[in-house]
Formats: C-alpha cells, structure tokens, sequence
C-alpha cells in the first residue's frame, strides 16, 4: 500500500489470508465486495531475516480501490 509503515519505510506491505480456493475467487470477493477481510500475518524478525516464519495479527479489512485497511485493537 502506498502510506508508511510502522517501520518507518514508505510502502507498508499487508501479508493475508483469504478463504478463496483461487486467484479467480479471491479477485471475485474483491469486485463484489468495498471491503475484504482477510487474517494478517507479520514477519517474526526474532526468527532470523533469512526465515519465513510469520505469526497472526488478526483479521483486517482493506479495500483495494482506496488502499485502505480497517484494523480493531
């Protein structure tokens, strides 16, 4: 997404999971729907820089026409 991080860096990046068994179905859930909700993952940067190891954040929605996201702390 173009808006900072909370890194600091200029493009913050939103790593999801979305029920679709398919590419096709998820850009579907995006046409039909404002907002999509997906389970968010952050990069466990205890584990390494060279390890993929990710960790749940929770749901969030994002709309991919404004390049927006809702999160609920």
């Amino acid at each position: 997404m173009n808006m900072p991080a909370r890194s600091g860096g200029a493009i913050h990046q939103i790593v999801g999971e979305h029920p679709s068994q398919s590419l096709e179905e998820f850009i579907r859930a995006l046409e039909t729907r404002e907002f999509v909700i997906v389970e968010e993952f952050y990069k466990d940067a205890e584990a390494g820089k060279s390890a993929n190891v990710y960790y749940s954040v929770g749901s969030v929605a994002i709309n991919h026409r404004y390049v927006g996201k809702i999160k609920i702390i």
